[in-house]
């Protein structure tokens, strides 16, 4: 009878020791959740979203220019050129009239576009292997968000997906309005690509100076593709938020 007793004493202290223990992994797991799901980091600043992304525009411009010169006209564009300061030349000193100097610079502007589509097709397939594939894989972070210390988070605080980095990017990296333009240079005639791309232009102007303005005065400081994307852009440069970029 005093051994089943001590058997039975003996269990009871094992059972409280699991309850402990499981009672601390509950706690623990909590806080980790917490941490995860915590919304208190610090947004990225105006200035440092600017700054990387004219480096991430350069960094793409280069290496597209770079991987397109051997199969550029350099003779054929260089002519074009030549012919387009001549026809400006021309209108400035009226030797031409505003409908023919039109007429002429939409010509060399479609001629121009066709000799540099090369450049055109590197960039867009660039553009979607740096900002899409790499900063995906990067952890939400571009060259130009590494030198700024920010990077892309989902708003949800998941894991960023494929989806949500690839809608933020067709709208701010100017990806969607490349393709449609590359699109209309292959099937539409010149009028329809020089007011057609000049429009795609202008709209995609709006898009980043309104998603800059966004940035800068809103409380959220999300721009359009954030909020389509539904992410946000945080400060990796403070010591409470180091572990955003780490993890």
């Amino acid at each position: 009878m005093a051994k089943s007793k001590k058997v039975e004493e003996v269990s009871v202290v094992e059972e409280k020791v699991k309850d402990k223990k499981k009672e601390n992994k509950k706690d623990k797991t909590s806080v980790t959740s917490k941490k995860k799901d915590s919304s208190d980091f610090e947004k990225a600043l105006f200035i440092q979203r600017f700054v990387a992304f004219i480096l991430d525009i350069m960094i793409v411009s280069v290496v597209a220019t770079f991987l397109s010169y051997p199969f550029l006209d350099l003779d054929s564009i260089q002519k074009l050129d030549n012919s387009s300061t001549q026809v400006m030349e021309d209108y400035i000193s009226k030797k031409i009239d505003e409908k023919e100097y039109i007429s002429e610079s939409v010509s060399l502007s479609y001629e121009m576009a066709r000799k540099q589509g090369v450049v055109s097709l590197f960039t867009i397939f660039l553009n979607i292997l740096y900002f899409v594939v790499f900063q995906i894989k990067n952890n939400g972070q571009t060259l130009g968000k590494q030198l700024m210390k920010i990077k892309v988070i989902s708003k949800d605080k998941k894991d960023i997906s494929m989806n949500q980095m690839i809608f933020r990017s067709l709208i701010i990296n100017s990806i969607l309005v490349d393709m449609v333009g590359f699109a209309i240079l292959i099937f539409a005639n010149q009028t329809t690509y020089f007011y057609g791309v000049g429009f795609l232009g202008m709209i995609q102007s709006i898009l980043i100076v309104i998603s800059g303005l966004m940035v800068m005065f809103s409380e959220r400081r999300q721009g359009i593709h954030d909020l389509i994307a539904h992410t946000d852009v945080v400060r990796c440069d403070l010591v409470k938020e180091m572990e955003t970029c780490e993890n």
